[in-house]
């Protein structure tokens, strides 16, 4: 007899369907990882051929990043517009970006630049930039998934950090990403592979005493007849719960100190490292939330009662720059990174003009953003903003053609598909990047 919290299952007698899917946590929030499968199964059977094998790590600078201490700087404006930072040369000729982050400017030749985004949201909100439409909470991994599907043994979409309240939405519960809270620790423990949310961990001894006696469950379970009488899908959730390839994938503990102190020892850093692991083992999109802790971590740089542009000299920029010029390396070393698209955006950018505190406010009316990898020509620069980084002034970018690029990079017709129009509307890709 295998006891979990009061919960008693006998083994020797055979199990339900629900013993098993009850253990297992299998059940969370009133989803299914079973019918996960089902429905990505489904799409997975017209997914288009261009699209397999290709991955997207969506790193999501939350606050909203100054556009001109970043890729946009404005070296020859006052400093109420220009700021207390310079520009630096790139490896790309006539190129020049924020002296903030010299590692990304030796890698300039490896990403494209778009310098033109507007929309006119001044709110806190990954809508539009993460869905592409005002309103609209349905992402683009969920899009993403919706049309690819996936055949790896791996959860095909998986968000790291807290809740940006954008995920399935009109396409349905089965297709809200796997949410990791905090990459930071050895282990990692999945809320689709956890006890039910009702469940307090604390009633069992170790997550390992627990991930053993679910082996053993399942093991006993397969020894007889039960689980064959599954429909496969039951059978295919109850095989990746205790799958060793999704153990070790979400297993920053795997990586050599060399390697995850080149990714930077922060939440931000290491995020880059744990979807890097994602992706190469079959992750189809990874997006990563900047930083959950107190708003001084994140990119709203108002100053005020909190930090204003000291924090993108001392703490913001050096982030970024260690984590994604890490991320870019490695993605490149293991020949990932013609696979696997780099996509880096917040919500808007800051004001061109430097406000009373010393610091920056909202802007949604241009700002910037950088895509690289999946084919994206290295060097690119997409759009340009006025002399002072406050409109654009050639070739305007909105989140539609943001959004549509996207998908285009990662395999999906967005010209014949009539699957993705909601999501783009009469959008096309940029054909800059495209």
């Amino acid at each position: 007899m295998l006891r979990h919290g009061s919960a008693s299952l006998r083994m020797c007698q055979g199990l339900t369907r629900r013993d098993v899917l009850q253990v297992a946590g299998i059940e969370l929030l009133g989803l299914s990882l079973a019918n996960q499968l089902r429905a990505r199964s489904a799409a997975a059977a017209d997914a288009s051929a261009n699209g397999r094998g290709r991955s997207c790590i969506f790193l999501w600078l939350d606050g909203g990043p100054s556009h001109l201490e970043t890729w946009d700087p404005k070296p020859g404006t006052p400093d109420t517009i220009r700021g207390p930072y310079g520009s630096i040369s790139t490896s790309i000729t006539g190129t020049e970006i924020s002296e903030l982050l010299p590692l990304m400017a030796e890698r300039m030749h490896k990403v494209a630049i778009i310098r033109s985004l507007n929309h006119g949201i001044d709110s806190h909100a990954p809508i539009p930039m993460m869905t592409g439409i005002p309103g609209e909470s349905t992402s683009h991994g969920a899009v993403v998934t919706k049309l690819h599907g996936f055949t790896q043994s791996m959860p095909p979409y998986v968000h790291i950090g807290s809740r940006l309240g954008v995920g399935a939405g009109s396409l349905g519960a089965p297709y809200n990403p796997v949410e990791v809270p905090d990459p930071t620790g050895s282990q990692i423990q999945l809320p689709d592979f956890a006890l039910r949310a009702d469940i307090k961990a604390d009633r069992f001894l170790q997550r390992q005493e627990l991930l053993a006696s679910i082996d053993r469950l399942r093991a006993d379970a397969l020894a007889g007849r039960t689980v064959e009488k599954m429909d496969a899908y039951y059978q295919s959730a109850a095989s990746m719960l205790t799958s060793e390839k999704v153990r070790i994938a979400f297993d920053l503990g795997r990586e050599n100190d060399s390697l995850r102190d080149r990714y930077g020892n922060n939440f931000f850093g290491q995020s880059c490292l744990m979807a890097r692991r994602l992706v190469e083992a079959g992750t189809r999109f990874v997006q990563i939330k900047w930083y959950d802790g107190p708003a001084w971590d994140a990119w709203d740089v108002h100053g005020a009662d909190l930090g204003g542009m000291e924090r993108m000299e001392h703490h913001l920029c050096p982030r970024l720059d260690q984590g994604l010029s890490a991320l870019l390396d490695d993605l490149e070393d293991r020949d990932l990174l013609a696979s696997t698209l780099i996509a880096v955006v917040g919500e808007f950018g800051r004001t061109p003009n430097i406000n009373k505190y010393g610091a920056r406010d909202h802007w949604p009316y241009c700002f910037s953003a950088l895509l690289a990898g999946a084919g994206v020509p290295g060097g690119a620069v997409v759009g340009t903003s006025d002399k002072t980084g406050a409109r654009p002034a050639r070739r305007p970018v909105s989140p539609l053609e943001f959004a549509a690029t996207i998908y285009k990079r990662l395999g999906i017709d967005t010209i014949n598909d009539p699957r993705i129009r909601p999501f783009i509307r009469e959008a096309i890709a940029m054909p800059e990047l495209a």
